[in-house]
């Protein structure tokens, strides 16, 4: 007799830096045949996601765009919102979600809603950890609350799931699998994204007000490329920066910066997702985004700035700080991107131990699958 195939619901209603995140496991499920995936998302044209699902020979059938309420279509419109509002997505379509499928995966914690509706722990919830930063959100009571919600949680190595540990979360599996973003990119490719061989340098500042350097020192950065033109830089900030109703509108910049040709302005396109940036710089120059970690896939210099003078030599949530330069404020940036390649042999080391404490090492494909076994060996220890 052929068991019933497990149905997964992978639910996206975020913007397309969570894409590379979920489509590797995607596929994983699609070539397996004790499963049926489909991604749940919200109405659109999606052309990022549809363009790597047909990179990686997955049908673009998968994809159920579901409706929001009318009501809330006008509202959107009138506020300019691009993305609907997942709190009235998953009311309107509660009832289907929470019977139609055996595990319904999410790649932030955006459940808490289907969560209180949920009877008898189906679907089962997983939560597919996207970034593998040091946020102190981590250790936050309030995230502790609602990720004890999840049946399973995939870690991307040593590092987080040892954050989830200090959590002790009962009721929640971890499983260590990988970086399944690793799975999708082509990870020995570079582009070339200027005219000339000047060194590339990729600023890249976190959304959060409280965390973030652009606020502060963003502007003087464009400036100080501006007015010199021995290096490039790549402005592409975590999209949520200019992209997430409450933060930055793009006109905040002056034209002049667009207009410069060693400065390339990105806000939000495929390219600050997919690692195009990250794997083509020569230097990073942020604070605490997690794409650092992108970026160390190949080791190399980088510069972070401590815009709020915090006291982070012991602090868990700024280790990634130990992998270079700390800086508070912009005075010797033309030194140090000048003998960048001289000061950053100090830190290849750190660099080193720190991708190993962060990434378990997998082979091509193997995060993906191994995301893909422990949700079955969650639905299956369900069923006994």
């Amino acid at each position: 007799m052929t068991q019933n195939k497990y149905k997964i619901g992978i639910v996206y209603f975020d913007t397309i830096h969570i894409v590379p995140h979920f489509v590797g496991p995607v596929k994983a499920f699609f070539n397996d045949p004790d499963f049926e995936p489909e991604i749940i998302t919200y109405q659109g044209q999606h052309e990022f996601l549809f363009e790597l699902l047909s990179q990686h020979n997955i049908p673009a059938g998968l994809v159920k765009q579901l409706p929001t309420y009318w009501h809330r279509r006008i509202i959107e419109k009138i506020k300019n919102r691009k993305i609907p509002s997942p709190l009235y997505l998953f009311k309107k379509h509660k009832n289907k979600l929470l019977k139609n499928y055996d595990a319904l995966i999410f790649n932030d914690i955006n459940h808490e809603y289907l969560y209180q509706h949920r009877q008898k722990s189906h679907p089962k919830f997983v939560l597919l950890m996207h970034g593998a930063g040091d946020g102190e959100y981590l250790i936050g009571k309030q995230y502790r609350d609602s990720v004890s919600k999840f049946d399973l949680i995939t870690t991307s190595g040593q590092k987080i799931t040892d954050f989830f540990k200090q959590m002790e979360l009962p009721n929640t599996e971890i499983a260590m699998c990988g970086y399944q973003k690793f799975d999708l990119i082509n990870t020995e490719k570079t582009k070339q994204f200027f005219n000339n061989n000047k060194p590339v340098i990729l600023y890249n500042p976190h959304f959060k007000r409280e965390l973030s350097s652009w606020y502060q020192h963003g502007e003087n950065i464009l400036e100080f490329f501006y007015l010199n033109k021995n290096f490039n830089l790549i402005f592409a900030p975590h999209i949520n920066l200019f992209y997430k109703r409450g933060f930055l509108k793009p006109e905040v910049i002056p034209q002049k910066y667009y207009n410069t040709e060693n400065i390339l302005i990105d806000l939000g396109s495929k390219h600050s997702v997919n690692m195009d940036y990250t794997l083509s710089a020569d230097v990073y120059l942020g604070d605490v985004s997690s794409q650092i970690y992108e970026f160390l896939y190949r080791l190399r210099p980088a510069i972070f700035i401590n815009t709020h003078k915090e006291n982070w030599q012991n602090d868990p949530h700024y280790i990634h700080w130990q992998t270079g330069k700390v800086i508070n404020d912009l005075s010797n940036m033309e030194s140090l991107l000048t003998t960048a390649y001289q000061w950053h042999k100090n830190y290849i080391n750190k660099q080193k131990e720190l991708m190993q404490y962060t990434f378990k090492t997998t082979k091509k494909g193997e995060a993906s699958q191994n995301i893909k076994s422990a949700v079955k060996k969650l639905l299956t220890n369900k069923n006994n």
